[in-house]
């Protein structure tokens, strides 16, 4: 998900690319205001689905490919799949960040993936691997971004926003396009 904002330079030319997040079409004015119209504070906003925009880094990176790719788009995601498959070692690093994570914690699929039973951590060295990620990035390599826009994947991604409070909705996902600056 994400945004990105890319540049492409081909000896002659530089073009601009945005593939930025915009908000959900039902976000308005005051939605990181208390009742009293002070701002919340900045972990309750940023923690949880009220801050996720429309992601647009898979849009962006499918415009550019289109453009001046030469490699196949499929082939492009093989290393990442074989690493969410395979797995990685956890990291020193790491471990520290998700030992002193307070909210990540608190959901339960993070929880599950990032932390052994008793809620602590996984040990530096235990191998990751993340099997629902490499069927995600097999669907967008096998279908384009359209399999993330749109469809079972779409509407997943929302549920998941507006359970943790998130504006975001099935169009905004649909709609969304990166554009060339």
């Amino acid at each position: 998900g994400g945004g990105a904002l890319m540049l492409h330079f081909d000896g002659r030319t530089v073009r601009a690319f945005d593939g930025r997040e915009t908000a959900p079409k039902a976000a308005r004015e005051g939605m990181f205001l208390n009742a009293d119209g002070t701002p919340v504070a900045f972990m309750e906003a940023v923690v949880g689905g009220r801050s996720v925009g429309v992601p647009g880094v898979l849009r962006l990176l499918e415009m550019v490919h289109r453009r001046f790719g030469r490699l196949p788009w499929a082939d492009l995601f093989l290393p990442a799949i074989r690493l969410a498959e395979e797995g990685f070692p956890v990291s020193p690093r790491l471990h520290a960040l998700l030992a002193r994570e307070r909210y990540l914690p608190g959901d339960a699929v993070a929880r599950a993936y990032f932390y052994r039973h008793d809620g602590s951590p996984w040990p530096v060295g235990a191998v990751l691997k993340n099997p629902a990620l490499a069927a995600v990035l097999r669907q967008v390599a096998d279908h384009g971004a359209d399999a993330f826009y749109t469809g079972p994947l779409a509407r997943e991604i929302v549920a998941r926003v507006q359970a943790h409070g998130g504006l975001l909705a099935e169009k905004d996902l649909e709609d969304y396009w990166a554009l060339a600056r």
